[in-house]
């Protein structure tokens, strides 16, 4: 294919870049693209919101997981036996992306949204304090990822089981901190 071809049976423009931020992002791309560009702007503030959201979230995992208590004993207890509990939204979301063609969509998005919440190894120092900086942010990654995985996939909402509760419960934690 001549990439410089002049053929005007091409129905749209090959060097459109919005054409070239769905193919990576999804029909949706605006809106993953100011939540990347969002993201790398965050104040420590507002990372430390989302660190404590994320948490938030882990700990209702968790205690979905273990029935509801016990600690690690109640952990240990329900090891081998089926959990009744619902799949967790983001299991939802995959099974979506997987079911929709969506899967790289998601998996772009989240890298790059990765990159633009992480800090950059000149800016920590490149050493362990920057390791120790970067551990700190697995919060706040989280909840960018799971917005953009939202974001990805909100034209889908009401199909399957991806529904208006599961996309709200992906997008909250990022709502919550950025109004």
């Amino acid at each position: 294919m001549n990439t410089e071809s002049t053929d005007q049976t091409i129905p749209f423009d090959p060097f459109d870049p919005s054409l070239h931020l769905e193919y990576l992002y999804g029909p949706q791309w605006r809106t993953v693209v100011s939540i990347v560009e969002r993201a790398a702007q965050l104040t420590a503030e507002e990372r430390e919101k989302m660190n404590a959201e994320a948490g938030k979230q882990m700990q209702a995992g968790m205690a979905a997981f273990t029935g509801g208590g016990g600690g690690l004993a109640g952990l240990l207890a329900g090891l081998g036996q089926q959990q009744d509990t619902d799949p967790q939204p983001l299991q939802i979301a995959t099974e979506t992306a997987k079911e929709f063609g969506r899967t790289r969509n998601v998996q772009t998005a989240g890298m790059v949204a990765g990159q633009a919440v992480s800090a950059t190894p000149a800016a920590t120092g490149g050493d362990i304090a920057g390791l120790l900086q970067s551990l700190g942010s697995i919060g706040t990654l989280t909840v960018v990822s799971q917005a953009v995985t939202a974001a990805v996939l909100s034209d889908l909402v009401g199909r399957g089981r991806f529904t208006q509760d599961v996309y709200d419960a992906l997008l909250r934690p990022w709502t919550d901190v950025i109004s």
